[in-house]
């Protein structure tokens, strides 16, 4: 598919466009926080509740994933945090194991909400986040927990069903070392506006068209209101200027 790019600013760039696409052409990235789709069908096209083999399809793509995710990390060592629920923590981990890594931990992300259940599952009031490590990562933080308390409602401000607080994904990146954040499915954005909020660099990728506008709407939002404390990433245009007299 054709692959569209955006430079925001100087070591912000976005990608609208397939991430097993997009994924080997980037550079050397610190970290990979990301929600991918949980990719958990409750039935086949025939009707029947197919389960296990849709459990499997998606644990064969998203080896795939994780292992083009991995080919970013620095050789010395790199993070990756993987949104998940329980229903596809097997198949991810099957595909973590596949792209010959492992479960580091499991964050338990508490939402302080209470979701809908049905009419007969207990409702949801919590999502998990597998790190994944490689070389010699390490939290510089010996002494976090594994469960966070980031409050969380049925209200979304993108519109985005999956959306995430950006206090949580601050917390994610404000937490694991490193410069360079890559989100190879950024939805609208979440995981960038939070990147920039620590003067972090970002490099995302979404392929819905309509979520890859509104994240671009939403980081440049974050360029114009920076943290007070924290310089903010250059202009976009500068890069164009260097570039054309080099």
């Amino acid at each position: 598919m054709t692959v569209r790019k955006e430079v925001l600013a100087e070591g912000v760039e976005v990608y609208c466009g397939d991430c097993l696409e997009v994924l080997p052409t980037l550079g050397v990235h610190d970290a990979v926080i990301t929600d991918p789709p949980y990719n958990f069908s409750t039935a086949s096209s025939g009707g029947k509740h197919q389960l296990w083999a849709d459990a499997v399809n998606s644990a064969l793509w998203f080896s795939e994933v994780i292992s083009k995710c991995k080919d970013r990390l620095p050789l010395t060592g790199g993070a990756i945090w993987q949104f998940l629920n329980w229903k596809t923590f097997i198949p991810a981990q099957k595909a973590c194991w596949e792209a010959g890594m492992k479960f580091e931990s499991l964050l338990v992300w508490d939402k302080e909400w209470i979701g809908p259940g049905g009419s007969v599952g207990l409702r949801p009031s919590y999502e998990l986040v597998a790190l994944m490590a490689t070389g010699n990562f390490a939290l510089p933080n010996r002494g976090l927990p594994d469960i966070w308390r980031h409050k969380w409602s049925s209200q979304r401000e993108s519109g985005h069903p999956a959306e995430k607080p950006v206090s949580l994904l601050r917390e994610l990146i404000h937490e694991t070392p490193g410069n360079r954040v890559l989100d190879p499915f950024m939805g609208s954005g979440t995981t960038g506006v939070a990147a920039l909020k620590l003067g972090r660099e970002f490099t995302g990728i979404e392929i819905d068209q309509t979520y890859f506008d509104i994240a671009c709407r939403r980081i440049e939002a974050a360029l114009r209101e920076p943290d007070m404390f924290i310089a903010p990433p250059k202009p976009a245009e500068q890069l164009s200027i260097l570039d054309g007299a080099a």
